[in-house]
């Protein structure tokens, strides 16, 4: 198979994911969280909510979308090649890890170490789930699916691999997702003479990529079971 047909059909499922995210993503329960000197601004900003979804979450989210395609690069390389370790790729993978890069600072020493292998050895099963794909002799990705694996494994696979909050839920309170934000560029005008806002969203990121999972996992079964079926 392609690479290129694999790449398309990731892509497709995670931009459904980024799209029921921004959907589901309250950015008033953020702001009301936020609190000491930045509540004036917080306060500010809750009253214009709409621009602030536009011009600051749709951005983030977007940006983590590239990260996590960014990323699908050397764990593809890696799944075609056949005879190479996976701790080849391991620094390319790392470095462009949205949790990895989330890690908050006082996590050090050996909790530090034992996340990093679990978020590598996540990386490392996509990349062996993906190899009989990539060398599949069909260029259509669910030929080359159901010739691969049977309906079970295939949906096993599937729901895996678009859980995407697992290493969130495993370690709450190891990563923080965080934004800073520009009344100016929000607002304009006079807002602009108002202090920059560093607010953390970690709780919010997770309960709305839930729900984003609980979207797209169904969706996504629904094709595993339509391509067995055809």
């Amino acid at each position: 198979m392609s690479r290129r047909a694999v790449e398309g059909e990731f892509e497709r499922y995670l931009s459904q994911f980024v799209d029921e995210t921004y959907a589901a993503f309250d950015v008033a329960a953020v702001l009301r969280g936020s609190n000491g000197s930045g509540g004036r601004v917080a306060s500010k900003l809750l009253n214009n909510s709409r621009p602030l979804e536009r011009h600051v979450i749709r951005p983030k989210l977007q940006s983590y979308q590239q990260q996590i395609l960014a990323q699908l690069d050397p764990v593809l390389d890696y799944a075609e090649a056949t005879d190479a370790a996976f701790e080849t790729y391991a620094d390319d993978v790392l470095a462009r890890d949205i949790y990895w890069n989330g890690l908050r600072d006082t996590v050090r020493g050996d909790r530090r170490d034992r996340i990093r292998e679990r978020l590598l050895a996540r990386q490392r099963s996509f990349g062996d789930d993906l190899a009989p794909l990539v060398a599949a002799d069909s260029d259509d990705f669910w030929t080359a699916v159901t010739e691969s694996y049977d309906q079970e494994t295939a949906t096993e696979i599937l729901q895996e691999h678009l859980e995407f909050t697992v290493p969130l839920r495993e370690e709450r309170d190891a990563f923080a997702f965080e934004l800073t934000i520009d009344p100016g560029d929000v607002l304009g005008g006079l807002a602009r003479a108002l202090p920059t806002l560093d607010v953390e969203f970690t709780d919010e990121a997770l309960r709305s990529m839930r729900q984003a999972e609980q979207q797209v996992i169904p969706a996504a079964k629904a094709d595993v079971q339509q391509a067995y079926e055809s």
